[in-house]
């Protein structure tokens, strides 16, 4: 498989990670990285050994003067529309880091460019790349426990970041909920039809929005899913992928601790659960999600985390925020014909 050659938009801290996955994988060469802060893009000189005439501060500059294949947009969600725009106007497939973008209406005339550009547009949403979640997924799909009812999902973390997450107002359905979302979805194989959701904020939180939140979601053949999530969270916590119960017909699955447990029809109280192998992966989530697009590019097929596919997860998040602050049932079915401007 032929290398492709990648442009990466923006090197802050997350953006640092990312450069270590590019230039770690075998099939593709980073030849750009475009970052406003000098500061950054020195520490980029440091860490990847491109040399000043492959850095920039401006966008145009980079597009202009690197020929490329794929651009990573590592950035704050409110540039991504206008980033991705531009890329898709130079020829570029695109790459981005979660959300889709800042609002649905954004998301929507995203989705509509790439149906009429020659290009391909996905979303890293890594978590589905992860080992628990695969290993969940082969038992779900070798109908393990058979028909599935309904999930029991919690999240719990005590996280301060600073910066741009600040400025949300739902930051933690806004910004992590959309992984746990997107993973429910990937595991049922099935859309949400309606959500009800609450959230608020702790007396002690050091968010300014609201960093907790409750979601009730019925999923398409009535499969119920309760979701709790907190970032500002007392006690033990549970791993970024969370803690999930998957009750059907046949028994259960857990995750606990990112290891996963089988509960049989045979399983007895007081008896041990099987814990299940993880299966084996060549690479990390968030390379995976990078050979997967790098994948899809050669081969002219569609990401698994395509735009097409993202935007019913960035939908379901963007109704979860809908219902938090009119503080009723939204129905999935309305939400995109009436509420296009919704959303974070």
């Amino acid at each position: 498989m032929n290398k492709l050659k990648v442009i990466q938009v923006g090197a802050g801290r997350f953006g640092q990670s990312w450069l270590k996955n590019i230039l770690n994988y075998p099939h593709a060469d980073l030849v750009a990285v475009v970052d406003m802060l000098p500061e950054n893009l020195n520490q980029v000189m440091i860490s990847t050994g491109l040399n000043k005439h492959q850095l920039f501060t401006r966008i145009d500059d980079a597009f202009e003067n690197v020929a490329a294949d794929l651009v990573l947009i590592v950035t704050p969600p409110k540039t991504h529309k206008e980033i991705a725009v531009e890329a898709l106007n130079r020829g570029f497939h695109i790459m981005l880091e979660k959300p889709l973008a800042h609002t649905y209406e954004e998301a929507i005339q995203l989705l509509e460019m790439s149906r009429i550009n020659d290009r391909k547009i996905c979303v890293s949403q890594n978590y589905r790349w992860r080992t628990p979640i695969l290993t969940i997924k082969n038992l779900i799909s070798s109908q393990n426990i058979g028909n599935i009812s309904y999930i029991e999902y919690q999240f719990r973390k005590s996280i301060k970041f600073g910066g741009w997450r600040d400025e949300y107002e739902e930051i933690l359905i806004q910004d992590m909920s959309i992984h746990h979302f997107d993973i429910m979805r990937f595991l049922l194989g099935k859309e949400p039809e309606e959500i009800i959701a609450q959230s608020f904020s702790p007396s002690w939180s050091w968010f300014k929005g609201n960093p907790v939140a409750s979601v009730f979601i019925r999923f398409h053949d009535d499969i119920f899913v309760n979701y709790f999530g907190s970032w500002v969270s007392r006690g033990q916590e549970t791993s970024w992928n969370g803690d999930i119960r998957i009750v059907g017909e046949k028994g259960a699955v857990e995750l606990i601790n990112d290891k996963v447990y089988l509960y049989p029809l045979t399983y007895t109280q007081g008896s041990k659960p099987v814990e299940i192998t993880p299966v084996k992966t060549l690479y990390d989530d968030r390379t995976a999600s990078l050979h997967n697009m790098v994948e899809s590019i050669h081969k002219d097929i569609r990401p698994l985390t395509s735009i097409e596919d993202n935007i019913y997860s960035f939908e379901l998040t963007c109704a979860a925020i809908e219902s938090a602050r009119q503080g009723k049932k939204v129905s999935m079915k309305t939400f995109s014909q009436v509420n296009t401007s919704s959303g974070p």
